[in-house]
């Protein structure tokens, strides 16, 4: 399959009927690999907005750490007062643990997404008059 651009791509595009898993590359330099299951469709609840946020857990690996080699590398270091450059990786991680995931961004990236998709289909399905 050639490769999409995430930003302009729509699931149902990647996401023919029937398939249940997408492999997704997320920088290619670090080439962090990524396996999503589909694992229950279901009909949206009338007045929801979606795509919405309803759960997860642990934070993503700060941005160019150097993949999963350097990623765990660097957990290693802040882990370890005695290890030589854990006064740097800890500068610069500036507070980022793994195990806390903050929702907020994610609630407000998909809320955005929700405004955009509902305000769309507001223009195009009229209610009906009565």
């Amino acid at each position: 399959m050639p490769r999409k651009v995430a930003s302009r791509t729509r699931l149902r595009e990647v996401l023919a009927p029937g398939t249940t898993k997408i492999d997704y590359t997320y920088d290619f330099g670090d080439s962090w690999e990524h396996s999503l299951t589909v694992s229950h469709v279901r009909r949206g609840e009338p007045g929801t907005a979606y795509p919405r946020f309803i759960g997860g857990e642990r934070d993503c690996p700060p941005e160019d750490c150097g993949g999963i080699h350097g990623f765990y590398e660097m957990l290693e270091a802040k882990a370890d007062p005695a290890h030589p450059d854990h006064a740097e990786i800890t500068e610069w991680l500036d507070g980022y643990d793994p195990d806390e995931l903050d929702v907020f961004p994610i609630q407000v990236a998909l809320g955005r997404i929700a405004a955009r998709r509902n305000a769309a289909a507001k223009r195009i399905i009229k209610p009906e008059d009565n």
